[in-house]
């Protein structure tokens, strides 16, 4: 979770996302059958896969492995396409320098990463997501000017995305300038926002330590989802479960799989 590069930024977070029935749908369906209820996995960013994060690689690797919601980082290129990047800079995650948003898209392209992939635009992951009827969330890690939205709106509106591409954020204006996208937002926080502050957002994105019991039944209550991040070990794995959050973001995607499916036996 670093800072945001054009915006103001609240509390920091990341994370991912499930198949057609919402997180609350699915778990009143759990309840309803009288079984015990884990929470779903998200991918963090392809993490486990063997390849470099937010690649094209990495998400085809856990989408063919099993996960059915990703979670992945968005930047914008200085000809306002987004883009696959954690990071403000290029520095990290490729053999390139500088900053994503002062290069054109062909420049970032022209990007390799220490695997040897060309780091992708955001389109073409919500393409493999798409046919392989899984879902994402998409971090904006800045907040798009009018131009950047364009371009946004674009992706949703040409894949269809609205209903399996939620979007969230650290910065409440980010999520604010994408008011007119109809696809769920979230607010991404190091510490449990209000439940005030909560009720105005799909979901809300809470570092894993930070969440009490009684925070999220508060906002359960409220009508919020809780996605909870980046917890890696079963202990923690199940303290969130027994507290009902929706998500767990991890990078640790087939484990907890594997985890999920043995954790509710008597």
């Amino acid at each position: 979770m670093r800072r945001l590069t054009r915006a103001s930024a609240v509390p920091m977070l990341a994370l991912t996302v499930a198949v057609p029935a919402s997180p609350a749908e699915s778990q009143v369906v759990d309840r309803a059958r009288g079984t015990c209820s884990a929470p779903s996995a998200v991918a963090h960013r392809g993490d486990g896969a063997g390849y470099t994060e937010n690649t094209s690689g990495a998400f085809r690797e856990v989408l063919a492995g099993g996960a059915r919601q990703v979670e992945l980082d968005v930047h914008f290129t200085k000809d306002h396409h987004p883009v696959l990047m954690h990071d403000s800079t290029v520095d990290r995650t490729t053999t390139g320098t500088g900053r994503v948003s002062a290069m054109t898209l062909g420049k970032f392209r022209d990007l390799r990463t220490p695997d040897g992939q060309r780091p992708p635009t955001l389109a073409t992951v919500m393409r493999l997501v798409r046919d392989a009827g899984a879902r994402m969330l998409v971090e904006l890690k800045e907040v798009p000017d009018a131009s950047d939205l364009r371009s946004l709106r674009a992706d949703y509106r040409r894949l269809g995305a609205y209903r399996w591409a939620s979007l969230m954020s650290f910065s409440p204006a980010a999520l604010h300038a994408a008011r007119a996208i109809p696809a769920d937002k979230g607010l991404l926080a190091t510490s449990p926002p209000s439940v005030r502050v909560a009720r105005g957002y799909d979901f809300v994105g809470v570092r894993y330590d930070r969440l009490t019991a009684a925070r999220v039944r508060a906002y359960r209550a409220a009508g919020v989802a809780v996605y909870a991040w980046t917890p890696n070990d079963r202990a923690d794995w199940r303290r969130l479960a027994s507290y009902g959050v929706s998500r767990v973001v991890t990078d640790r995607a087939p484990a907890y799989q594997m985890w999920a499916r043995t954790a509710c036996r008597p």
